[in-house]
C-alpha cells in the first residue's frame, strides 16, 4: 500500500501548528531600567527647559528607545506590565481610568507612529520627536506652555492630526509598559520588539523523522519505477 504524500504533508503542517500554538509565551511583567537621554531634545517652556522626545531604557537587561507619557523625570528603575493594544482596549493601563482613555491611546498610538525611532537623529528630527511627546503629554495630562511660536504650530498641528485619528489602531505600532509600584506613576511607550517564533526542540526532532519518512518514500518509488 503505498503512502499519501499529501497527508503526510497536511499532518506534518497540523503538528507543527500545535508546537508553535504550545511554545511558552513570555511574562507580561518586566524590569525596565532608565539608560539616558537618548536622542530626546531640550524644549523651551514657562516651566523652564524640559527634555521630551525618545529616551534609552532597558526592558529585562534590552536597550529600547521609549518616550514618557508625562512630563515627569525620566530616571530610575522599576516594574512595569506590558500592555497591548488588546489589554488598553479592555481598561488595563494608568489613563483608562477617567473618560475617554482609550481614545487618548489611540491619538498616542497614532503620534508615536510619527516618530523618528532612528538611534541618532538631526537636531530637526530630535525636535520634532520632543513636539510629538509634548502633544502626547497634552493629550494625557497637563504640559507647561511653551515659548517658541513655531513650535506651537507645529503642536497645533499635531493634535490636529490627533484628533482625527480617536480610533487608530496601533496594535502594530507600540507597547505601553506601566509601572507596577503605585508610588511610581509613570508609563512608557516603546516600539514592539522585533518577532521572535521559538521552535521546540521536539519540533526539530519531529522534522527528521519526516524527512526520513520522506527518504523512504522516494527510494520505494525508484525502487518501483
Amino acid at each position: 500500500m503505498g503512502i499519501n504524500l499529501k497527508s503526510v504533508s497536511q499532518f506534518v503542517g497540523t503538528v507543527a501548528l500545535f508546537f508553535l500554538i504550545s511554545a511558552p509565551v513570555f511574562s507580561e511583567t518586566v524590569d525596565i531600567s532608565y539608560q539616558s537621554a537618548g536622542t530626546s531634545a531640550a524644549l523651551n517652556t514657562s516651566s523652564g527647559s524640559v527634555d521630551a522626545g525618545l529616551h534609552e531604557i532597558t526592558i529585562d537587561g534590552n536597550s529600547s528607545l521609549a518616550v514618557n507619557t508625562s512630563n515627569s523625570r525620566t530616571t530610575g528603575t522599576w516594574t512595569a506590565t506590558i500592555n497591548s493594544y488588546d489589554d488598553i482596549q479592555n481598561g488595563a493601563g494608568k489613563y483608562n481610568s477617567g473618560r475617554n482613555g482609550k481614545e487618548k491611546y489611540a491619538k498616542a498610538g497614532y503620534l508615536f507612529g510619527l516618530l523618528d525611532l532612528s538611534e541618532s537623529l538631526s537636531a530637526t528630527a530630535a525636535k520634532y520627536n520632543a513636539l510629538v511627546n509634548y502633544v502626547i503629554w497634552d493629550i494625557m495630562g497637563r504640559v507647561p506652555d511653551l515659548n517658541d511660536r513655531s513650535d506651537k504650530r507645529t503642536v497645533r498641528a499635531l493634535m490636529k492630526q490627533a484628533n482625527q485619528n480617536k480610533g487608530f489602531d496601533w496594535s502594530t505600532t507600540m507597547l505601553v509598559y506601566t509601572a507596577d509600584d503605585r508610588r511610581t506613576t509613570r508609563e512608557f511607550f516603546a516600539p514592539l520588539p522585533p518577532i521572535a517564533t521559538p521552535i521546540p526542540s521536539a519540533l526539530f526532532l519531529f522534522g527528521s523523522m519526516v524527512l526520513g519518512l520522506f527518504g523512504i518514500v522516494t527510494r520505494k518509488r525508484v525502487t518501483t519505477d
